[in-house]
């Protein structure tokens, strides 16, 4: 089936953030017996480790932009039923929600409606913008389980 592979970076960036150990992030504020000098280097490493996913995000939703409807231009003659299907991002139609649907999913959905709603209309139909609740917590585990593949526990190239 033609399919553009979407997950790909989750693949090529597979186990390469290194996650470094910090339990004392939590206890910023002064818990008890907890030495604070510890608790904010601690809590420096989280905030560097949440920037590094946040990175790996970012340049995943460059990537989707850049390639935003490209069935359009690789393939001119598919029906439009087809192309929403293909296309991960129409989670306003049950046939363009797939199983592995993500928050870069739903952040590409969201600017596809605000610019197809101004660029056509000059406004926004916010009737296009409903998304079952399942599916939108469904975006978010699927995003998280994705997130942790990035992840390596013992060893990192970074």
């Amino acid at each position: 089936m033609l399919d553009f592979d979407y997950n790909s970076w989750y693949k090529e960036h597979a186990h390469h953030l290194k996650v470094e150990h910090a339990p004392m992030a939590t206890y910023i504020y002064c818990k008890e017996g907890v030495d604070r000098e510890e608790a904010l280097k601690d809590t420096r490493v989280h905030g560097d480790m949440v920037n590094k996913l946040m990175e790996v995000i970012s340049k995943a939703l460059l990537y989707r932009g850049l390639n935003h409807d490209w069935t359009k231009f690789d393939f001119p003659n598919l029906t439009f039923e087809e192309h929403m299907k293909l296309e991960r991002h129409h989670l306003n139609l049950p046939s363009g929600v797939h199983d592995d649907v993500d928050l870069l999913d739903v952040l590409e959905f969201t600017c596809d409606c605000v610019s197809a709603g101004l660029q056509r209309s000059g406004k926004l139909n916010l009737n296009y913008l409903k998304v079952p609740e399942d599916v939108l917590q469904m975006a978010v585990f699927n995003t998280a389980c994705k997130l942790v593949m990035l992840c390596n526990m013992e060893k990192g190239d970074e």
